[in-house]
């Protein structure tokens, strides 16, 4: 079982949690954990040239943390990041003005979305919050939506949270001993589909176990149990000012959440390696104008859209 929480506000306020973990008489459930297998990479003889590379990632108790990094443009919560390793969507430009249509872009808006939503990590479960960014979750019917991502010792948190009214709508808790991989690549489609390309690239951690999803999860829109998680950077990383500043930057989200993750396979699957795959992402979507045309309007952001907010 996956050890997840997810948390939903009604609309006339009142919070509903769901907990997976918690059963009917209050007692926390056991969690059992996935076994998985240590990869082997074979010779460069046998393997395609379109096939992905996989990187073995060993566990490393001291990797990835420890860099110092000058300051960013837009202050001390923010540092900026090395060379980017995914690919950005070409061409595109946030000006100053587009910038600041986005709620969360107001001095310091994310830094009290933090304070706010901080209060779901529960330190005997999830341990001390570690760092925190802003980016763009890809859900499984290719819906961009702007989410905050909290990284503790042992959980990594997926969180909606309403900008404009300052109000935690939802959120996701994933153990990071459930994760078997984490891919890193270009997004594609299948081959038969009708959505145009999107030339850019983002990371996908994935918690399946290599299970295919139901017919209920993967024709259900609204499904909140779809078993990886897919991100890019935040359109703020496009405001030249900002290209670099790790609050947005998936890159990252990604080399913090690699460490983070072998630290945890250490102590709790020693015998495990956690898997690094390297090559494209697909998402499977074959024709859908509704996504296309929620993605161009960034419906899923919360920003001042000419005096109109939402």
């Amino acid at each position: 079982m996956i050890a997840e929480e997810q948390q939903s506000s009604t609309p006339d306020g009142d919070d509903l949690i769901h907990d997976p973990a918690v059963l009917d008489d209050d007692q926390p459930a056991t969690v059992k954990e996935y076994q998985g297998a240590t990869l082997q990479i074979g010779s460069e003889d046998n393997v395609e040239d379109d096939t992905p590379e996989v990187l073995v990632c060993q566990p490393s108790v001291g990797s990835g943390l420890s860099r110092s990094r000058p300051g960013s443009v837009i202050g001390g919560s923010s540092v900026r990041s090395t060379a980017s390793r995914i690919s950005m969507r070409p061409g595109r430009v946030q000006t100053e003005v587009s910038a600041r249509s986005f709620y969360c872009y107001k001095e310091s808006h994310f830094e009290r979305a933090v304070n706010d939503v901080k209060s779901i990590i529960k330190p005997e479960l999830d341990g001390e919050l570690r760092s925190s960014w802003l980016l763009t979750e890809i859900d499984h019917w290719d819906f961009e939506r702007e989410k905050i991502i909290l990284l503790t010792d042992n959980s990594m948190f997926v969180v909606k949270y309403n900008f404009i009214n300052e109000k935690l709508y939802e959120y996701r808790r994933i153990m990071l001993h459930v994760i078997h991989s984490i891919c890193i690549g270009d997004f594609i489609y299948p081959n038969a589909s009708l959505m145009p390309e999107r030339k850019h690239g983002g990371i996908q951690i994935r918690f399946d176990r290599g299970e295919e999803l139901s017919f209920g999860q993967k024709w259900n829109p609204w499904c909140s149990d779809i078993p990886w998680v897919t991100l890019s950077h935040h359109p703020l990383i496009y405001n030249p000012k900002e290209t670099e500043t790790t609050t947005y930057n998936v890159d990252e989200f990604f080399e913090t959440i690699v460490a983070e993750t072998s630290k945890v396979f250490t102590a709790k699957r020693p015998k495990d390696t956690l898997k690094v795959i390297e090559g494209p992402i697909k998402i499977e979507t074959y024709a859908s104008p509704v996504s296309l045309v929620f993605n161009q309007s960034a419906i899923g952001f919360f920003r001042d859209r000419n005096g109109v907010s939402f």
